[in-house]
């Protein structure tokens, strides 16, 4: 049972990648990828009224093809393993695009 929730982790992970690369080079173009990393690794708590409000407002996020970005976001909120995925990325862009 273990080993299926870590493979069924590891694809929700991989699908999302694709969306946290895009995101950490969007940031890192607009100059705010210092500010997101910031904030994204001091959430802490907030995570838990977070992912809450995104549950209630999941209706209205996704409409029209939003739907997998919103998913993305959400998972980032919702679980620090992916926090700390993302924060590597950005760290990565700031490295590759510097």
């Amino acid at each position: 049972m273990l080993f299926l929730e870590f493979v069924l982790y590891c694809r929700l992970m991989e699908n999302y990648h694709h969306i946290w690369l895009k995101w950490a080079k969007m940031l890192h173009l607009w100059g705010v990828d210092r500010l997101g990393y910031v904030l994204l690794s001091e959430i802490g708590g907030l995570s838990v009224f977070l992912s809450q409000g995104f549950v209630f407002l999941e209706p209205l996020l996704t409409f029209q093809g939003a739907g997998e970005n919103y998913r993305a976001l959400r998972a980032l909120v919702e679980d620090e393993h992916n926090r700390e995925v993302f924060l590597q990325l950005l760290h990565e862009q700031e490295g590759n695009l510097a």
